[in-house]
């Protein structure tokens, strides 16, 4: 009886350094937030939540190798988690080592090959990498599973681009825009490929409807003062 109430009360001593923790962090008091979260750890080392709250601290202020080091023993608690693999991902874009990336999103894909997302993300990786190819094959299974992903049919699009495949790029980014006309990559990806095809009234168009649903994105507008001052010449 006495070892059952000393485990509930470590439990509940362990829950309360967690959340003083995470309370210290928001009022930006790292430091004592991470002793709490340590102590929570030390009570109980086997506590997976104190992991990955840690591990989220460490994120945040971008301590990556600390968070990655919470993320694995969380994950030794937790095997497999998916939680923990986004997290990871996380991590390592925030590091750039898309590598990483990549065998994340197959780690996650081998207990769920039928998430979109975890196709569209291991494909924007990919072609972060310059491996069009495999990347087109991800937005392909991403699409057959969700046919109208307005990032997919993007991604599909940028990579079709670079496969130096301009008609069926404007047609990806051309879908796109049917599928969701409030957003503005579509429209200023369709403008890049008119660009290419040498077809400035085009680009122009559409890089105007793209600047004008974001007018403080500063690309845009670059884009858009070029591309008009171009046409101005041209008449």
């Amino acid at each position: 009886m006495k070892n059952s109430i000393n485990l509930i009360s470590d439990d509940a001593l362990v829950k309360q350094y967690i959340e003083r923790g995470k309370g210290l962090f928001n009022d930006g008091k790292i430091e004592k937030a991470f002793r709490n979260f340590n102590k929570a750890i030390f009570i109980n080392n086997k506590c997976s939540e104190a992991y990955f709250v840690k591990a989220q601290a460490h994120i945040k202020i971008y301590e990556v190798d600390d968070a990655e080091n919470c993320m694995k023993n969380y994950l030794k608690l937790v095997p497999d988690d998916p939680k923990a693999y986004w997290k990871l991902i996380d991590i390592h874009d925030l590091t750039g080592d898309f590598d990483k990336c990549i065998y994340y999103c197959e780690k996650l894909l081998e207990n769920d090959d039928k998430n979109a997302m975890v196709h569209l993300k291991k494909g924007e990786f990919l072609a972060i990498l310059n491996d069009f190819k495999k990347a087109l094959d991800c937005f392909d299974s991403c699409l057959k599973l969700s046919p109208d992903f307005y990032d997919a049919l993007c991604g599909k699009a940028s990579v079709l681009l670079s496969l130096h495949n301009k008609d069926d790029a404007l047609k990806m980014y051309i879908r796109a825009i049917e599928v969701d006309t409030t957003r503005s990559v579509a429209y200023f990806g369709a403008s890049e490929v008119y660009m290419v095809m040498e077809n400035t009234t085009n680009a122009l168009n559409f890089a105007e409807k793209a600047y004008e649903i974001e007018p403080k994105n500063q690309w845009y507008k670059c884009h858009y003062n070029v591309l008009k001052n171009m046409y101005l010449g041209i008449k």
